[in-house]
């Protein structure tokens, strides 16, 4: 149950710094899942009190030596290793500082930049749409930036003599 406790934390974690639910475990329902645990009183929204407890709570699920900073090392203990991976990449992304760790002042920056952007209509509640709408517009802009990239060095190849 504990490692369960925490594999949904790192879920929450990921989809709220860059990943969507789909790409970080390749199940659908998990934007819903993660979602339902962040709803804690079940009214089919997540309010922003409700979202500050959900961060508390997803970082000291993850924070496993309990010293106040995410790192690469302590997420080796989770079962899936395509979740590391992904948790690896977001704490390089996400590490205001450079120190190769997250505190929980980025973990919260970062997360309430998402419950911004994912509460389109101001109300400071995110309701299941508005999570499941957000996920798809991060998911369009990653593949633009894929297909920039991508672009980008077919570019020099196709210019060589």
């Amino acid at each position: 149950m504990k490692t369960m406790r925490r594999l949904t934390a790192a879920m929450g974690l990921v989809c709220a710094l860059g990943f969507t639910a789909a790409q970080a475990q390749g199940i659908p329902t998990l934007s819903r899942e993660v979602f339902s645990d962040a709803d804690l009183n079940r009214d089919g929204a997540v309010s922003l009190d409700e979202f500050h407890k959900d961060i508390v709570r997803s970082f000291h699920a993850l924070d496993f030596d309990r010293d106040g900073y995410i790192t690469a090392g302590e997420l080796g203990s989770l079962p899936d290793r395509q979740t590391v991976r992904r948790m690896e990449r977001m704490i390089r992304r996400a590490d205001q500082d450079g120190d190769g760790r997250l505190s929980f002042r980025e973990v919260v920056e970062v997360r309430m930049r998402s419950f911004d952007e994912a509460d389109t209509d101001r109300n400071d509640r995110i309701s299941l749409d508005e999570a499941l709408a957000f996920d798809k517009r991060l998911e369009a802009l990653r593949t633009e930036r894929r297909e920039s990239r991508a672009a980008q060095r077919v570019q020099p190849a196709a210019t060589k003599p």
